[in-house]
């Protein structure tokens, strides 16, 4: 028994509708590559770390004191008081002296130089 094969052919309005579709989800992959590579990609490579040799040029202890707040399970939490300590260092690379921060948020938030 031979299977009947059945056409369907779209109206004009719906032939237009998919191609609308299929260009839109083209033109999206499209933009998202020259975002990825254009814009992306620099911006990636530009966040990478250079090393650097750092010499301690001094430390200071203010006598301010800062407030954490710290957990050791699920019904103990806690506040102390911590002192602060900066250490003053010596950039190889720029050759300036800069306040030494834990990581790359905190010298954002808070971009002191020694002068």
């Amino acid at each position: 028994m031979a299977k009947m094969r059945v056409s369907y052919e779209y109206s004009e309005a719906e032939d237009k509708s998919i191609r609308l579709g299929l260009f839109l989800i083209v033109c999206g992959i499209l933009s998202l590559f020259i975002l990825g590579f254009c814009w992306l990609s620099p911006t990636l490579q530009s966040m990478q770390s250079k090393p650097a040799n750092c010499t301690v040029v001094s430390v200071l202890r203010p006598e301010e004191m800062f407030e954490c707040v710290f957990t050791c399970g699920s019904d103990c939490k806690g506040t102390s008081l911590y002192p602060c300590l900066q250490i003053f260092v010596n950039n190889s690379q720029s050759n300036s002296v800069a306040l030494l921060h834990f990581d790359e948020q905190q010298l954002v938030l808070n971009p002191k130089v020694n002068d």
